[in-house]
Parts: C-alpha cells; sequence; structure tokens
C-alpha cells in the first residue's frame, strides 16, 4: 500500500488599471488586460514551468480542475520520490 501526501500552493494575481478622470469607458475592449495575456501571462506560465523543471524530481501537467484556462493556471505537481538506480 502506498502512502500519498498532498499539500496545495496558490499564486493569485488581481489585475486591475487606473485610468485619469477624462477616461471614458472600456471603449479599447480593455486593452490593458489583452496586453497582459499576450505578452506577460506567457511569460508567469514558463517561468513557472521552468522553476518547476529545474528539480528534475518535479513533475508537472497542466490540470485544469474547471475554471476557465483563460483566466486560471493550474497545474498538477508531483514528486518523484523513488531513488534512481545507477546504471554502472
Amino acid at each position: 500500500m502506498t502512502h500519498r501526501e498532498e499539500k496545495t500552493f496558490s499564486i493569485s494575481l488581481h489585475l486591475s488599471a487606473d485610468f485619469g478622470d477624462d477616461y471614458t469607458g472600456d471603449d479599447d475592449g480593455f486593452a490593458w488586460h489583452e496586453r497582459f495575456q499576450r505578452s506577460v501571462r506567457p511569460q508567469l506560465v514558463a517561468a513557472v514551468y521552468d522553476a518547476l523543471r529545474a528539480d528534475p524530481k518535479f513533475h508537472a501537467v497542466a490540470a485544469p480542475r474547471g475554471r476557465d484556462p483563460e483566466v486560471a493556471l493550474d497545474l498538477e505537481v508531483s514528486f518523484d520520490s523513488q531513488p534512481r538506480l545507477s546504471s554502472g
């Protein structure tokens, strides 16, 4: 029988943008958010995966848990606790 331990680690980003008094509403189609989605978000996702790949004992795969993948990054991260056998 195997023993399984689990923990959760969350990173939440709450995005906002402030505008001057002359702002007339979201006529620009939330361009600031589109900019985040296009340029910053992919870099954040890549950085998370890079950090996890830096330790070969951790493995990560996308695991959406019912949340829209456009607004959330859900990963299943597992740790390989088995010692590696040397081949020599």
